[in-house]
């Protein structure tokens, strides 16, 4: 063999050999570099061989509120991260639980959406990275055991000016305790096996006559109209023009000559009904976009949160009927809360967030950048809801004396399925909030729980 043909088979040994490690290469990133990316099958396979490799050491990272007290923390390998009591049960819902099954993931709330800093970011110690959240955990607490009590619906407070979740408390069918996984399969109900305040989507009850209300003080200001418009002769009962279906006033009440805020006041549905259609379908379809209700929202880490703005057909009847928050039109209550959350912020709605940063030891490794969604109504406009909400709060018993600055508005929401989701949104200076039960069949019930509220937001606050 000369010289020259053994160069040559050389040059083909080692062509074959790099188009081999080529292939295995490209393989070897399909399957475990890039397909994770794209196919949640690959992902959770390539999360379950990791698992297996790491469970023997691997310490869950810390869980911290806003002032850096602990909710939930790894001690040891081989042992799950527990939270003592009550955030074992009051953050239960938000927190979580991420478990691998053979090639099956299993993820819900935030330690499903954090597994890659808590549990695979791992430090010389083998411990995940620690998050802090912005939650405050007295606030937390109360709400889930003074505000909820044991019965079924969700506390929320957001800060006004950053958007910063500082309560997500959620009570279901069960009491799930985050310490033990298997307690979520103590029910079969339906629907009991998720977050009460974010996964829920019913719809608004008279929270939405604040957005009507908006829509007509936006056309009163942009077509000059006096103090006239808002004047209504109510006797108890509305029929849309071109429609047989009676709307009513609850209680059959019949309030005589009234403005918008006796209207709001007293949550006069009639009212609302016929103002609906004053404004017209358009301008209160477009106020609804602009507090982004048919939007979905991400909040990181946590989850999308739906809604759903359906005039129907877009008769006379269906436009009343969701200009008092009936009708198909869903939302859910952080939703509500965000709402508050914007009129409170001179009427800006901020992108809400509950992880502030994760950090592993000293190294962070993200940190939440506090951002605005959308403009949704204009100084003037807002100022002007803000005295009605002022006014109709008064009337819940959240007087200036006692509870300060206070702005709200209630609602009941009448459900497909028969059942009643009561709600009542509001914000002080700081914070904005939201109530909802699904356990009472009228607004009214929630008067006392905002006052227990508000009460300890301004002892927190003060």
């Amino acid at each position: 063999m000369n010289e020259q043909t053994a160069k040559r088979r050389i040059r083909i040994v080692e062509a074959a050999a790099a188009v081999l490690t080529l292939l295995l290469v490209t393989a070897f990133s399909g399957k475990y570099l890039i397909m994770p990316h794209v196919d949640p099958n690959y992902r959770a396979t390539k999360n379950s061989v990791t698992m297996q490799a790491i469970e023997g050491y691997m310490i869950e990272g810390s869980y911290l509120d806003t002032n850096g007290s602990l909710i939930m923390g790894g001690s040891e390998a081989m042992s799950e991260a527990q939270a003592a009591y009550p955030m074992n049960y009051s953050y239960a819902w938000l927190l979580g639980y991420y478990t691998v099954n053979g090639t099956q993931e299993n993820r819900f709330g935030l330690r499903g959406n954090l597994y890659d800093y808590t549990m695979f970011t791992l430090d010389e110690k083998n411990t995940g990275a620690s998050v802090r959240m912005t939650t405050e955990n007295g606030l937390q607490n109360f709400a889930w055991s003074s505000i909820l009590g044991g019965s079924e619906g969700s506390v929320i407070v957001l800060d006004n000016r950053t958007g910063a979740i500082r309560c997500l408390a959620s009570q279901s069918t069960i009491d799930y305790d985050v310490n033990d996984v298997n307690t979520l399969l103590l029910s079969d109900v339906p629907g009991s096996q998720f977050r009460r305040g974010t996964f829920e989507n019913d719809p608004p009850g008279s929270t939405f006559k604040v957005i009507t209300a908006a829509a007509a003080l936006q056309k009163a200001a942009e077509e000059d109209l006096d103090e006239s418009f808002f004047d209504y002769y109510d006797t108890g009962s509305y029929i849309a023009e071109g429609d047989g279906f009676e709307i009513r006033n609850y209680g059959d009440y019949a309030y005589g000559d009234i403005n918008l805020e006796t209207a709001l006041n007293n949550s006069i549905n009639c009212y609302f009904a016929n103002l609906g259609n004053l404004v017209g379908k358009e301008r209160i379809a477009a106020m609804a976009e602009n507090f982004l209700i048919g939007t979905d929202i991400e909040i990181p880490f946590l989850g999308t949160i739906s809604s759903v703005l359906d005039f129907g057909k877009g008769t006379p009847a269906d436009i009343a009927q969701v200009s008092f928050g009936q009708g198909n039109t869903e939302i859910t209550p952080l939703h509500l809360a965000m709402i508050a959350q914007a009129i409170a912020n001179h009427g800006v709605m901020m992108q809400p967030y509950i992880v502030e940063s994760v950090r592993l030891g000293r190294l962070p490794l993200y940190r939440h950048v506090s951002h605005k969604l959308k403009n949704c109504i204009t100084r003037e406009i807002d100022t002007q809801l803000k005295e009605i909400m002022h006014s109709t709060a008064v009337g819940y018993g959240l007087d200036e004396e006692n509870y300060g600055m206070v702005y709200a508005k209630t609602g009941s929401a009448e459900c497909p399925d028969g059942r009643v989701h009561t709600y009542i949104m509001g914000f002080t200076e700081d914070v904005s909030f939201c109530i909802s039960s699904n356990d009472s069949d009228i607004s009214y019930t929630l008067y006392g729980a905002a006052q227990q509220l508000v009460a300890y937001l301004n002892s927190l606050y003060q």
